[in-house]
């Protein structure tokens, strides 16, 4: 796979997958998700109906998303802030199985740094 390539099709998607559920569980209107994580609502739906992001996230990651998702639903973070703790997330998720074949700049070839 090209760099970077991984992350845009497998753990991003996956990611927000997490994200959309956990915020949806947190009673945050399907609107309110979309901007949050500048995605349509559509894609949201999909999301939450399980036709996209069907790759599984690592238990750090999973639980980094709902930690993320409280902080969203509570109106705790600034718009880009989310972005860059979705960055965060994603990084964890590279040092599961699920991102070891991308040598992407986010993983900085398996040393990740906060974000």
């Amino acid at each position: 796979m090209l760099p970077c390539s991984e992350v845009h099709w497998k753990i991003l998607p996956a990611v927000s997958r997490e994200l959309a559920r956990q915020l949806e569980e947190e009673r945050v209107p399907r609107s309110s998700i979309a901007a949050a994580l500048g995605i349509t609502c559509a894609a949201v739906s999909q999301y939450i109906g399980g036709k996209r992001g069907g790759a599984k996230l690592c238990a750090s990651a999973k639980a980094a998303c709902g930690k993320l998702a409280r902080k969203i639903a509570r109106g705790d973070l600034a718009e880009e802030r989310v972005q860059m703790e979705m960055a965060r997330i994603i990084a964890l998720a590279k040092k599961s199985k699920l991102g070891k074949n991308d040598p992407c700049v986010i993983c900085m070839g398996g040393k990740t740094r906060q974000v």
